[in-house]
């Protein structure tokens, strides 16, 4: 399953002057039929991590996918374009990244944490109640 990360590992294999036209190309309009094209102001002095934030953001993670593949294209970078998974397989829908973008702008307890307190205070309320209950 495609992440956020490897769009970003894949922008990490871009030179300086390829990062800079792949930014270009993200500003201009119809880039992908269907993708609106993204403010100037939004990747003016973006870093890589800052790029694959707001491309998640405005495409979520398929669109993003599928824009970076075909702006890869056009600097003729194929070969980082080709080892990205094919996009065309499966429905858009099938990819939940509602919670991605947040995940970077949440900064509190992961909710696999607060699940284990919960599940933790339940278990030694049941153990209370078991002595209780002798």
């Amino acid at each position: 399953m495609m992440t956020a990360v490897d769009l970003f590992n894949t922008l990490e294999d871009l030179k300086e002057d390829e990062f800079k036209k792949f930014k270009w190309y993200l500003q201009q309009p119809n880039i992908l039929e269907g993708y609106q094209s993204i403010k100037v102001s939004m990747l003016e002095d973006a870093e890589r991590q800052d790029t694959v934030d707001v491309m998640v953001n405005t495409y979520h993670l398929h669109g993003a996918l599928k824009v970076t593949k075909k702006v890869l294209e056009m600097i003729n970078r194929n070969d980082l374009a080709q080892s990205l998974p094919d996009t065309s397989s499966g429905p858009e829908e099938s990819v939940h990244v509602s919670d991605v973008g947040e995940t970077s702008q949440n900064r509190g307890t992961p909710s696999s944490q607060s699940k284990g307190k919960l599940l933790y205070s339940l278990v030694s309320m049941e153990a209370l109640s078991d002595k209780v209950a002798v």
